[in-house]
């Protein structure tokens, strides 16, 4: 029997309350719930245009749908599958950072941190990403990866998430998890990124598209200044983001990535500052 094709109007409600409640701070439980009923299944099962309301907010979560029981709790681990978290290691945290556009890489100017971050597993013969990290501090390297900064949590931070809406002219974004720095460059100048602190580096960063994979069907977000900016939405088109050498472009992830990691990072997510067109 055929399955039945996802109601337009249902998924889009849905969509909006899981994009919404992912950035405001919701507990493991209400993540569970909003990832279960087949969310994702209907995601791409939808196409098309998508309208979305202007809101800047730090609201809690809203009243989640009943949980789909142990399918539910099997929906939701199969979405944070693939990634690994890497303990008491030096990374670089470029979360919410601004980067330089050059022959198609975008050079991101990071921070580099302690502790525990997550990251892609980013598998090769050797090992995962921990493995390839773990060799850096004496190789001159480290390893781009990711832990929540503290400047997007509510109420004290000054900068939030900007949901940029999936449409076929959607902006470039620097995609910085897994990305190579290089410690040479640690407390240098760099075109397009001044001059760093000692405890900055430059990252070398890939650069994804708006317009296709996850982000073209669920949007991609930003972090960009807090209280919202109206203007800081041009960043989520083609016309200003994209891959001309001397672009500015900000490091950014499909919708809902940052709280999923977090989430499986420390078991919580904080309340997000969030904005919206």
């Amino acid at each position: 029997m055929k399955p039945r094709p996802a109601n337009p109007r249902a998924v889009e409600h849905r969509f909006d309350e899981w994009a919404k409640a992912v950035a405001h701070g919701l507990t493991r439980r209400k993540t569970l719930q909003l990832l279960s009923g087949g969310l994702t299944g209907a995601l791409l099962a939808l196409r098309g245009p998508k309208s979305w309301a202007a809101s800047s907010t730090t609201a809690t979560a809203p009243t989640a749908p009943t949980p789909g029981g142990a399918e539910g709790d099997i929906a939701a681990a199969s979405a944070l599958e693939g990634t690994v978290i890497c303990r008491n290691q030096e990374y670089a945290l470029c979360a919410g950072v601004r980067c330089f556009v050059y022959n198609n890489v975008a050079y991101c100017r990071c921070d580099l941190r302690f502790g525990n971050s997550i990251s892609r597993s980013l598998s090769y013969a050797g090992g995962d990403v921990c493995n390839f990290n773990a060799e850096g501090p004496s190789n001159g390297y480290v390893v781009s990866t990711y832990s929540v900064p503290p400047s997007i949590v509510a109420p004290s931070g000054n900068q939030a998430l900007y949901f940029c809406p999936p449409t076929a002219t959607s902006g470039a974004y620097a995609s910085c998890d897994g990305g190579i720095c290089f410690a040479s460059t640690r407390g240098q100048s760099f075109p397009g990124l001044g001059q760093l602190g000692e405890n900055q580096i430059v990252c070398s960063c890939p650069i994804s598209s708006g317009a296709s994979g996850p982000a073209a069907l669920l949007g991609h977000q930003l972090f960009g200044p807090y209280p919202c900016e109206a203007s800081f939405f041009k960043n989520c088109t083609g016309a200003v983001a994209n891959t001309n050498n001397g672009t500015t472009l900000y490091e950014g992830a499909p919708t809902g990535s940052y709280g999923l990691g977090v989430l499986q990072l420390t078991g919580t997510v904080p309340r997000f500052n969030t904005c919206f067109p």
